[in-house]
């Protein structure tokens, strides 16, 4: 499939992109592009799309709709500084990945290089948190104004309130300069002469807490970076129950490494540095700062190199039982021998919850903290709303703080209700929270914001997150609701999960118990709803002041935003509620409300449904627009491990109207190398049959012939894509497993007059795994292979001496021997250029054959001896193990059963149809599965293929389906459940845009929540099949693999 990615296009000397879509006014000279361009593509074929794309967005004529790529014209690629190579820089590698910024013709501004053992400050608490500053040796000044080496939007902060001097052997100190609220240490008072700044001492400043850190963070984990374009996170979510172990008690003090999305990568020995003893004696790792944040917007002279002699120390990591257990503070440049460390501070820590500036150096670095929850994590879906600075508990005076925290699953839905500017702040760092902790195939983020221009640019950084794509079939580009069509778009596809969760259709009428029990229940996946103002239309304030009160039940959590004042002496709570019920009534339906508060709305007030009126008071922790800007681009790349959810547990979608078997099977790159790797992973070592029937509600429809120990009956009217499922079938059953392990027998009951494009199941006979192939057109070769099939089933009842395949199977080892070869040779090509390497190198190996014999010649899948089995050099090589599982695929039986008059089979059909229904009254205990289908139930109702099939495949469509759609079924599972899916096709040919050279289209973020727009999807006429590119494929990794083809029937 080709790479799709998004980038921001700057201009020449266009400058930074301070805070553009993402609440500020864009820069004159940039552009967000989309660039589609199939695997391999270098920057030479997309840089004159880029330049286009830019002159039409920015030009005269305004914003423009993007142009194909063009090649043709020579455009200088910058990322940052570093001129990128057109023809060695592949779209989709880094630095070229999704949220990138690059610029065009000249370099642009970028961060300072990362040095290892730095001093920084992190803003961990405050109205504006998150930043991330790098100290140098000398003063920095913070306050308020643009005078300011660190400006800090804060109200209570003096225009130039205080200022950090770090001295020439390391040493950091700070002094107030006159401020109106003061400075404070750990709660000390600072004078305006200069006093010592301990190493993870707390700066507050106004309602800002800022914290020194010094040294880099651990390189526990990274982001590893494939051939696709994005950087995959192996993390397990859901798995840990509580912070994970490794210095995640203290701010920004965990993770490094990649950095996604950066303009430059890191330079080289600037992650690894020696080891040595902690301050504590524990042996510690010193540690470079690969990845690190400054500030959007930040003057660059705010943020430079620490001095040279700075190194780093840090203590061992708290219990994860108590993550606000007070600890000693890093050690660093002041600290020597002789020197004791700083008495503990009681500032908030974030092993439990991770402040913004954390949050930011996480989704840099991709650290072991991202995506850490999923549904089973006991702190999922719990944010920090603000801090909580508490009275003295130690002699010293110094103040304590505390988070102020809620937890959605608690409280169902949350308002969130104050100035709008304020009112974003906290919005954007609970989103933050949630979407850095938890994973996209956990959390999905939905947006519903009624207006244009600015009120759409407030929520599009969002659109660089992995979490608001559409990955459950929804019909649009991302999860957004500008207008009242995408609204209403997004409301049903809500509505539609409602329907399918535990309360039905009428959970728009559940009592208030059962919703509380069916939220408490529930732990799938989550979305969160953000809902920014009254949607306007009746219909929508309806739905979603449904989805407030009802939807934690199926895990739809919503986020209702309203603008009013702040809660104040003069306008007290109750009144501010009451202006929130009235702009918004969905807030009624919400479990808690958080209300900003305070003369200058700095501090949040926290009010449950059924709790304290007065709510629990913090002050409020929120993040800039142009730090969530950053924040989303760094995590723009990344992208989960494949099979991170199970389809059990995940929403329900709209069925598509088509589906590609390679696509459901993961195999877009139908390589050797990929089926040898899925053989190899086979858990069972005395094999399955798992087959793929296609796309459906949760992800790929499947089961597993053997697991369910059945047959698999399909039945559907002519036309409906019967003899297309069964090529489908037949494909994924080879994609499961080895042929050695694994074979086919291919029945026609037409003659092959099937309607998969008219070859029946001839097509599949070029399968590796097919071993025979019977057209029910003559009659002594009908007889041979009712007898060779017969005899077949004879021989394996007498081979386990009436013990089931299963059991005879792991008794005689089941074929480890093969299957170890199997397994070293795709764990060996893990890697996409070993993966290559091995394709490569095995090309030429020679493919192996049977060894004629007496089992050959009598038509039986005899077990063969050791000592004859040819290996891919010609030699023999030994083989243990029982015969294969065979499945028999037979289509139109109900022809075999009930044959035409003047059919040249009509004489032998009988004894098929015999022979069929002793592998249905035999054949799954004997390893021999029967898989038919029939046009006509009433013909083969009272057959024991029939009778004994516990799968159904009903291929009539859905019930209440106005317009039949081919390939649309029922799949019938014997514990009773219905499961509908589309059919997956394989027999059609390549799609034309498979092929399709790279375009760059200008991003509309206005229409990100309509339908895309698709081309015609054309196959090309003279290209391949799906089903000759997977036979091809096939048949090359089993020359690989070394695995023989057992023997035909006949």
């Amino acid at each position: 499939m080709p790479n799709q990615i998004r980038l921001t296009v700057l201009g020449p000397r266009g400058g930074g992109r301070a805070g553009a879509a993402g609440g500020g006014d864009r820069a004159p000279r940039d552009c967000d592009v989309i660039v589609t361009a199939p695997p391999g593509t270098v920057l030479a074929a997309i840089a004159g799309g880029l330049g286009a794309a830019l002159a039409a967005a920015t030009g005269p004529g305004g914003e423009g709709g993007g142009q194909p790529a063009s090649g043709g014209e020579t455009v200088a690629v910058y990322a940052g500084g570093r001129r990128l190579d057109p023809q060695r820089q592949v779209v989709g590698e880094p630095p070229l990945v999704d949220g990138a910024v690059i610029s065009l013709h000249g370099p642009a501004d970028e961060p300072a290089s990362p040095t290892p053992g730095g001093l920084r400050l992190e803003a961990v608490a405050g109205p504006d948190s998150g930043g991330v500053y790098l100290l140098h040796a000398g003063r920095v000044r913070i306050g308020r104004s643009a005078e300011a080496d660190v400006v800090l939007d804060d109200p209570d902060v003096s225009r130039l309130h205080c200022v950090v001097a770090v001295a020439a052997d390391g040493g950091v100190s700070v002094a107030d300069l006159g401020s109106t609220n003061g400075t404070t240490v750990d709660g000390v008072p600072v004078g305006e002469r200069l006093a010592a700044l301990p190493p993870g001492a707390a700066l507050r400043v106004g309602e800002s807490v800022l914290r020194l850190c010094v040294g880099a963070r651990p390189a526990d984990e990274r982001l590893a970076p494939t051939p696709e374009a994005g950087l995959h996170t192996g993390a397990d979510p859901g798995a840990h129950t509580g912070a994970r172990p490794g210095g995640h008690g203290s701010y920004g003090t965990h993770g490094s490494g990649l950095v996604p999305g950066a303009a430059t990568p890191p330079p080289p020995g600037g992650e690894a540095s020696a080891t040595g003893p902690g301050p504590d004696g524990v042996e510690q790792r010193g540690r470079g700062l690969a990845a690190w944040a400054r500030r959007w917007g930040a003057r660059p002279g705010r943020v430079d190199p620490p001095h040279p002699r700075a190194h780093s120390a840090t203590p061992p990591a708290p219990d994860a039982a108590t993550p606000h257990t007070p600890r000693a503070p890093h050690g660093g440049p002041p600290v020597g021998p002789g020197l004791p460390l700083p008495p503990p501070s009681d500032e908030p820590r974030s092993g439990r919850w991770p402040d913004a500036a954390e949050l930011l150096l996480t989704a840099l670095d991709g650290g072991p903290r991202l995506w850490e929850r999923g549904p089973g994590h006991p702190d999922a879906l719990t944010v920090r709303l603000g801090t909580a600075h508490r009275a003295p508990r130690h002699p010293s005076g110094r103040t304590s703080a505390v988070p102020l925290t809620v937890g959605l699953r608690e409280v169902g839905s949350l308002g969130l209700a104050g100035p709008r500017a304020r009112l974003l702040g906290l919005t954007r760092s609970v989103l933050a929270q949630l979407t850095a902790l938890h994973p996209p195939s956990a959390l999905e983020v939905v947006v519903l914001a009624a207006g244009r221009g600015r009120r759409v640019r407030d929520w599009t950084w969002l659109g660089w997150l992995p979490h608001p794509r559409p990955e459950h079939g929804q019909d649009c580009r991302l999860l957004f609701g500008f207008d009242r069509e995408q609204a209403t778009a997004r409301t049903d596809e809500l509505v539609r999960r409602l329907e399918d969760g535990p309360l039905g259709a009428d959970w728009a009428t559940a009592e208030p118990a059962a919703v509380r029990a069916a939220a408490q229940a529930y732990r799938g996946p989550a979305t969160v709803l953000v809902v920014d103002g009254d949607p306007g239309a009746a219909a929508l304030r309806e739905t979603v002041a449904r989805l407030t009160a009802t939807g934690a039940a199926a895990g739809v959590h919503v986020l209702c935003l309203t603008e009013t004042p702040p809660a104040t002496p003069s306008s007290p709570v109750a009144e501010t509620l009451s202006a929130a019920y009235s702009a918004f009534p969905a807030f009624r339906g919400c479990g808690a409300v958080a209300l900003l508060s305070g003369a200058v709305a700095t501090a949040v007030r926290l009010v449950r449904r059924g709790g304290d009126p007065g709510g629990e008071l913090a002050t409020v922790d929120g993040v800039s627009a142009a730090w969530a800007q950053r924040f989303a681009r760094a995590l723009a790349p990344a992208r989960e491990s494949s099979g991170a959810l199970p389809a059990a547990d995940r929403p329900a979608a709209a069925l598509p109207s088509s589906a590609r078997l390679l696509d459901e099977l993961g195999l877009a790159r139908a390589t050797p190398a990929a089926l040898r790797a899925r053989w190899a992973s086979v858990a069972d070592r005395s094999g399955g049959a798992g087959v793929v029937f296609g796309a459906g509600r949760r992800g790929p429809v499947t089961a597993d012939l053997a697991v369910d120990r059945s047959h698999l009956l399909v039945s559907g009217t002519a036309g409906s894509g019967k003899t297309e499922l069964l090529c489908s079938l037949a494909a994924s059953l080879c994609a499961f497993d080895r042929p050695d392990r694994l074979a086919l027998v291919l029945v026609d009951g037409r003659d092959g007059g099937g309607d998969g494009e008219g070859r029946g199941l001839m097509a599949c006979a070029e399968l590796p795994h097919a071993t025979t192939y019977l057209p029910a057109g003559d009659p002594v070769r009908m007889r041979a292979f009712a007898q060779a099939l017969s005899a077949e089933l004879k021989r394996r009842a007498e081979l386990f001496n009436g013990r089931a395949y299963e059991e005879w199977a792991r008794a005689n080892g089941a074929g480890a021997r093969g299957y170890e070869a199997g397994a070293r040779e795709a764990g060996d090509a893990e890697d996409p250029q070993d993966r290559a390497t091995a394709r490569i190198g095995r090309q030429g190996a020679a493919r192996p054959q049977p060894v004629p014999g007496p089992d050959s010649d009598r038509g039986t899948l005899r077990l063969r001896p050791a000592a004859s089995r040819p290996a891919a050099n010609g030699e023999v090589a030994p083989v243990d193990g029982p015969p294969p599982r065979l499945v028999v695929l037979v289509d139109d039986f109900d022809a075999l059963v009930d044959p035409a008059l003047g059919n040249p089979g009509r004489p032998a059909a009988g004894s098929v149809v015999r022979a069929l229904e002793s592998v249905a009254r035999d054949g799954a205990r004997l390893g021999v599965h029967l898989v038919a289908a029939t046009g006509r139930p009433d013909r083969t109702a009272q057959t024991l293929t029939d009778q004994g099939a516990a799968l159904r495949v009903s291929l009539d469509g859905e019930p209440g389906d106005e317009e039949h759609q081919v390939g649309r079924g029922v799949l019938h599972r014997p514990d009773g459940t219905a499961v509908p899916f589309q059919g997956a096709r394989v027999t059609g040919r390549i799609p034309r845009t498979a092929t399709t050279r790279p375009t760059v289209v200008a991003l509309d973020w206005e229409r990100a929540g309509d339908p895309p727009t698709r081309r015609p999807v054309r196959e090309l006429g003279n290209g391949p099949t799906d089903l000759a590119l997977l036979a091809s494929a096939l048949e090359r990794a089993t020359r690989e693999a070394t695995a023989a083809r057992p023997p035909a029937l006949l």
